[in-house]
């Protein structure tokens, strides 16, 4: 029977009050990404609501919003949500380790699920596990558009107690579908996947732009095997800015406030830094100690970490502060102290106020999160080796090198205390001349075998703040106006550029395009546990990310339009 679609958009608006999203003061940024216009003429002014209907194909709401459709997407998500394609950060190369099989049952189900897609497509297979997709388009002489979306998913809660439901049974409830990645990215790539699918059932229909589908396969492991394999193959084929605009995973999702809808794609996403410390002291007996335990040396570490205070900042005309602009405008009494702000130009208070809440803090603010702590050793032995890992997001006001030191000065008080050889960030040139150039003696390559031990501060992955996508000009207002048409309500939707807390596959896209976004199109409130144990997610809200893909290939690919704006010429 057919679904209501005005109850199944209601049913699931968003109950999360605003998130928000930071960036890069404009000297900070190159040319090419800074914001054209000054907050002094900002004023929010939205983009036309653009309905795909010209190209003559049935609607979104006609393909995708009945039950049948429903339960054949529910199967199609099923389908991969079973294949436990769990990226581990030890996995050794693809024939030496069986945990890499489960990739090749995932391609052999996506080739059977999307039949047609596979029959119209070029399929090519990229360092084994990664895919690109390639549907020509009729006219050569304009740039392709790139959707990305990625196999794998991070490791499982292995206590199974935890679980209502095998987290690779895929279980669906009637309502919603269980299992991890079935938001994203496994959600995203169904929704994508089943979007041209459809499309391309229509044997009339070719795009006048090529579309090209890329689906990494290690992104939860920063994407070096997959993402950035594809990026090198697609720049050896299409070159510098050779894609006029790329979509990924990411961004905040659709967000209610009062009769406001607030879109939220991300346009930059926070630098990365990982930070592993190897401390090697004497082991021994635990029946006779020393007065201090490696453990109890790495654990007075971590509070010192922790201690580490960055200051939160709303950067001017960076997306934080525009989304702000935007919410004072459609939603002025959602938060009238907010908007006093606002309207007072004052950055500070914004910035402190939104420190105060846990919900958008760290979109402003740089972020560190221990992740991991071990101990080699016996109950009744003393480790000699114990290591920690921990994860740093920075905001746009402290780069890398900023968070080293920051990082170094809190290691060198306790390594300092306990006599410790301090070792930092020796593999790292960048850092090493920053510490030259400061005249800092904190790292000694020299070892000090009259030390009570040694440790080490290494970096495994580092990226920068990524560059400003614009939120102005034709590509924005198809995606925007796309957005509008298909999120559309009795009230006023309002799509406006976001930070992206985490890192994406995009972030190895990035020389692809000028254009790239981040934004899986689900409302808050339509999943739940996401990246835990009863990840699941709503599928009428998965049915509407189907339809919002299948209008934006449309929009983005229509020659039709007679308005100047979406001549394609200038996409």
């Amino acid at each position: 029977m057919p679904l209501n679609l005005s109850k199944l958009r209601s049913r699931h608006a968003a109950v999360a009050f605003f998130a928000l999203a930071a960036f890069a003061n404009a000297a900070r940024l190159p040319s090419s990404a800074r914001q054209p216009t000054s907050s002094l003429t900002f004023k929010c002014d939205l983009p036309s609501a653009i309905d795909p209907s010209i190209d003559g194909l049935p609607s979104a709401e006609e393909q995708f919003f009945s039950y049948h459709a429903m339960i054949r997407q529910v199967e199609r998500l099923q389908a991969v949500a079973r294949i436990p394609t769990v990226c581990f950060e030890d996995l050794r190369p693809f024939d030496e380790d069986e945990r890499w099989k489960p990739f090749e049952e995932m391609h052999a189900v996506v080739e059977m699920t999307y039949p047609i897609i596979h029959e119209r497509a070029v399929v090519e297979t990229i360092n084994r596990f990664g895919l690109v997709y390639t549907i020509h388009g009729s006219d050569s002489t304009l740039s392709p558009i790139l959707l990305t979306a990625h196999q794998d998913v991070v490791p499982v809660e292995e206590d199974m107690s935890k679980w209502e439901h095998p987290p690779f049974e895929a279980h669906f409830d009637g309502e919603s579908l269980w299992g991890p990645g079935v938001i994203q990215d496994k959600g995203v790539l169904t929704a994508v996947m089943s979007a041209v699918e459809s499309l391309l059932t229509d044997y009339s229909w070719m795009p006048e732009r090529t579309l090209l589908l890329a689906v990494g396969f290690d992104e939860e492991c920063s994407g070096s095997h997959g993402a950035a394999e594809i990026s090198q193959f697609l720049g050896s084929r299409y070159g510098q800015d050779g894609i006029a605009a790329i979509l990924d995973e990411g961004g905040q999702g659709l967000q209610s406030l009062g009769d406001t809808l607030y879109a939220l794609p991300a346009v930059y996403e926070k630098g990365y830094l990982d930070v592993w410390f190897d401390l090697d002291v004497v082991g021994g007996p635990s029946s006779n100690p020393p007065p201090y335990t490696a453990i109890g040396i790495m654990s007075e570490l971590v509070v010192a970490l922790e201690e580490i205070k960055f200051k939160p900042e709303v950067i001017e005309d960076g997306p934080v502060h525009r989304h702000l602009q935007c919410q004072t405008r459609y939603s002025p009494d959602a938060d009238r102290e907010l908007t006093e702000l606002v309207h007072s130009h004052n950055l500070d208070g914004m910035a402190n106020h939104l420190s105060q809440s846990h919900e958008t803090q760290y979109l402003i603010q740089t972020s560190q999160a221990v992740n991991r702590i071990n101990g080699i050793g016996k109950l009744n032995s003393l480790p000699g080796y114990v290591y920690l890992g921990t994860d740093f997001r920075s905001a746009p006001q402290d780069d890398v090198l900023k968070l080293q030191r920051a990082i170094v000065d809190a290691a060198s008080k306790v390594s300092s205390k306990y006599d410790l050889q301090l070792q930092a960030f020796e593999d790292d040139k960048a850092y090493q001349k920053s510490a030259k150039n400061a005249g800092s003696s904190k790292s000694n390559p020299q070892r000090d075998l009259n030390r009570n031990g040694t440790l080490n501060l290494r970096a495994k992955h580092i990226s920068d703040v990524t560059p400003i996508s614009p939120t102005e000009g034709l590509v924005w207002d198809i995606l925007a106006g796309t957005i509008r048409h298909s999120f559309s309500f009795n009230g006023t939707v309002v799509p406006v550029g976001e930070t992206m807390l985490g890192n994406t596959d995009s972030r190895h896209y990035l020389g692809l395009s000028s254009h790239v976004y981040r934004w899986a199109p689900i409302r808050n409130g339509a999943f739940e546990n996401f990246r835990t144990a009863n990840e699941r997610v709503r599928m009428t809200a998965h049915m509407e990310m189907v339809g919002f893909y299948y209008d934006l290939i449309r929009n983005l690919n229509s020659g039709k339009r007679s308005d100047a704006i979406f001549l394609t010429s200038e996409l």
